[in-house]
């Protein structure tokens, strides 16, 4: 029939045992020579490359250990400020504009927001000082800051903070810091309040001052700032009890600025 094909016939028998030659492949290899300069360019390119990126990862972890090995006086006493945001300054106003807008102003910035703070409208920044790059401060909070010694801790809490901003129902934003200077729990909180524009006469009635089951000093109240009548928590604890690393100043303090609507 036209386009079947036709199956072959098949006989069994007794004959000799046919081998394919291969000679051909038992034969030396031999690349050209010119297969070897290329390997060999090759070779000395990732060399170079891997010997220039060793020597940078060096110098840079050179220089960190450097500034981080000062004394916690030295890095305490640096020219450094903290330059605290206005909270209400950003109400109403999304995470990456917060962010733009603050490197804008002039803040060097460190985005510590994880995949799961994007995928939940959050975001985590942290303001450096200004003598610590972003590529120390990675180095310095990757095991976390309790596992610094006192004089790299002084390098970067001395004129940093951190802000995180929560969205949902409401919004929530939380600026935080380590306070060297006041001395008391009560002057922290007072500073605190003085860089937010919170009135003291604003204060709760009831509940709005006094220690929490946690042990932070506090104080509560409100303020009226673009059309919303934002709830603000100043609170203060003594840092070795956020962070327990030795050498610290017995009396330094760690500061938390809550502000919701």
């Amino acid at each position: 029939m036209l386009f079947q094909s036709k199956t072959p016939d098949y006989i069994e028998g007794d004959g000799p045992v046919k081998y394919l030659d291969d000679s051909g492949l038992k034969r030396p290899f031999k690349m050209p020579q010119k297969a070897y300069i290329v390997l060999a360019a090759f070779a000395l390119v990732a060399l170079g490359v891997g010997v220039w990126f060793y020597q940078d990862i060096k110098t840079n972890i050179t220089d960190f250990m450097t500034s981080s090995s000062a004394s916690v006086e030295e890095n305490l006493s640096r020219d450094v400020s903290y330059d605290l945001p206005l909270l209400t300054d950003y109400i109403d106003v999304d995470n990456a504009t917060i962010e733009q807008q603050l490197i804008d102003a002039g803040y060097n910035i460190y985005n510590m927001s994880s995949e799961e703070d994007i995928a939940n409208d959050a975001m985590q920044l942290m303001k450096l000082p200004s003598d610590v790059t972003t590529a120390d401060a990675m180095l310095m909070v990757a095991n976390g800051i309790s596992s610094l010694d006192a004089s790299q801790a002084a390098l970067l809490l001395n004129g940093s903070w951190t802000l995180n901003v929560q969205h949902g129902e409401s919004t929530e934003m939380r600026l935080r810091y380590a306070d060297f200077t006041s001395g008391d729990p009560q002057a922290a909180i007072d500073a605190a309040m003085a860089s937010q524009g919170f009135d003291p006469a604003s204060v709760l009635a009831e509940g709005g001052s006094g220690v929490d089951e946690a042990g932070n000093t506090f104080m509560t109240g409100t303020i009226d700032a673009w059309g919303y009548t934002c709830t603000w928590r100043v609170s203060t604890i003594a840092l070795s009890d956020m962070y327990s690393i030795s050498g610290l100043p017995s009396d330094a303090l760690y500061v938390g600025i809550r502000l919701s609507y």
